[in-house]
C-alpha cells in the first residue's frame, strides 16, 4: 500500500478535467482559489497536446488537464488518454487512487474510464453539469446549425460589401470591418466543425456511445457527487427545500433567466425534450410523469435531470447532489462548491494510505 507525504492536504490528488470545446484554462479561478484560500498545492497541467516547452509537473494536491483534442475524441478515446494522466499522477504522488472532477463531457470521459476500462484507481467522481443522459441541444444540429450559419453569412455579406468599398489605404474603420469579415468567415467554418464533431454527436440522448456508457455497470464502490447548475427554480428536484432556497435569489435576474430559457425552449426544444424524456424514462421511470416545464429545467446546455445518475442497480457508497444557481459555463467558476464536494466525499485531509 502506497504512502503519501504529510505535505498533502487532500486524501488523494484531484484531477480537474475540462469539457467539450474547452481546455484547462476553464479552471483558472479554481486553481487560484484552491492555492490562495485552501492552501492546496497545484501540481501543474497534464496535457496530451504537443507542447514545445511544457511546464514541469510535480507532486501536488490537484492538477488540471488537457485532452489532445477538445472536440474530436470519442468517450473511449478520452478515457484512454485519462488513464495515462491518472497513472502519471499516481506515480508522482506515490498513491493508490485519484479523484476526478469532470465538467460537462469531462464527466462522461471519467465515467468511461471507470466503467468501460474497469479502472479501480478512482476514489471519487465529481461531475459538474455533466449530461449523463445527453443534452437535447445535441438533437438540434440541423435547425441550430442553419440558423447560426444564416446569421454569419448575413454578417459576412455586409462586411464583404464594406470591404469592396474600401480604399487602397483603408482607415481605422475600414480595417476593422475587413478584420471582422475575416473573423466571421472563420466563425462559419468553426460552426461547421462544431456541429459535425464526434464529441457533439455523442451527446445526443440515445446516441450509441451514450447508450454503451449507460448500459455498462456503474461501480458501487465509487463515491459520486453531482454539482448541478440551473437557470430557473430547480424544479426537477422533488425536494421542496431545494426549491424554496433558490427562490430567495434575486428575483429580477431569475425572471430574466427564466424568460430567456422559456423563449429558447418554446422555439427549439419542445420536440427534442420529448425525445430526451423518452430516453431518460428508460433509466428513471419518474421522468415519464414529470411536467414538461420541470423536465426542461436546465443550465443553458444540460437539463438538471441529466446532470445526475439515476439508474444505479444498488446504492453506491455515496451519492450526493449539490445544486448551484449558475449557467453551464459558470460551473467551473465555483471553487467553493467544488471544495464542498471534496469534503462531502471524504477527500479533505491527508490519507493514511
Amino acid at each position: 500500500m502506497l504512502m503519501r507525504t504529510a505535505e498533502q492536504n487532500l486524501r488523494y490528488p484531484l484531477l480537474l478535467v475540462h469539457g467539450l470545446f474547452s481546455s484547462s484554462r476553464t479552471w483558472r479561478k479554481t486553481v487560484r482559489t484552491f492555492v490562495e484560500e485552501y492552501d492546496l498545492r497545484y501540481g501543474g497541467e497534464i496535457t496530451m497536446r504537443p507542447v514545445k516547452n511544457p511546464a514541469p509537473v510535480k507532486p501536488g494536491d490537484f492538477y488540471t488537464w488537457n485532452f489532445s483534442s477538445n472536440y474530436n475524441l470519442s468517450y473511449r478515446q478520452q478515457a484512454e488518454e485519462l488513464a495515462k494522466g491518472v497513472s502519471q499522477i499516481r506515480a508522482l504522488n506515490s498513491c493508490d487512487k485519484v479523484i476526478i472532477a469532470g465538467h460537462s463531457m469531462g464527466g462522461l470521459a471519467a465515467r468511461a474510464l471507470v466503467q468501460l476500462y474497469s479502472a479501480q484507481e478512482v476514489f471519487a467522481l465529481i461531475t459538474l453539469g455533466t449530461p449523463h443522459y445527453g443534452s437535447p441541444l445535441a438533437l438540434l444540429r440541423e435547425a441550430t446549425q442553419q440558423d447560426a450559419q444564416r446569421l454569419l453569412r448575413r454578417i459576412s455579406r455586409l462586411m464583404g460589401r464594406a470591404d469592396n468599398r474600401s480604399e487602397n489605404n483603408p482607415g481605422i474603420l475600414r480595417r476593422a470591418l475587413m478584420r471582422l469579415f475575416r473573423v466571421t468567415t472563420e466563425a462559419e467554418a468553426e460552426v461547421e466543425r462544431f456541429f459535425s464533431s464526434e464529441a457533439f454527436v455523442e451527446l445526443a440522448p440515445g446516441s450509441a456511445a451514450l447508450e454503451e456508457l449507460n448500459r455498462a455497470e456503474l461501480p458501487e464502490s465509487l463515491r459520486y457527487v453531482f454539482i448541478t447548475g440551473s437557470l430557473t427554480d430547480f424544479a426537477a428536484f422533488p425536494d421542496a427545500e431545494f426549491i424554496a432556497r433558490y427562490r430567495k435569489l434575486n428575483r429580477f435576474w431569475k425572471r430574466m433567466a427564466t424568460k430567456a430559457v422559456n423563449s429558447l425552449s418554446n422555439r427549439y426544444l419542445l420536440a427534442p425534450y420529448e425525445e430526451f424524456r423518452s430516453y431518460l424514462s428508460d433509466y428513471h421511470t419518474a421522468a415519464a410523469h414529470l411536467p414538461l416545464e420541470q423536465l426542461m429545467d436546465f443550465d443553458g446546455a444540460v437539463p438538471v435531470m441529466s446532470q445526475m445518475i439515476h439508474h444505479f442497480r444498488n446504492p453506491p457508497l455515496l451519492k450526493v447532489a449539490l445544486p448551484v444557481f449558475a449557467s453551464h459555463n459558470r460551473l467551473t467558476k465555483r471553487p467553493h462548491k467544488l471544495f464542498q464536494a471534496l469534503a462531502v466525499c471524504g477527500a479533505v485531509g491527508a490519507s493514511s494510505s
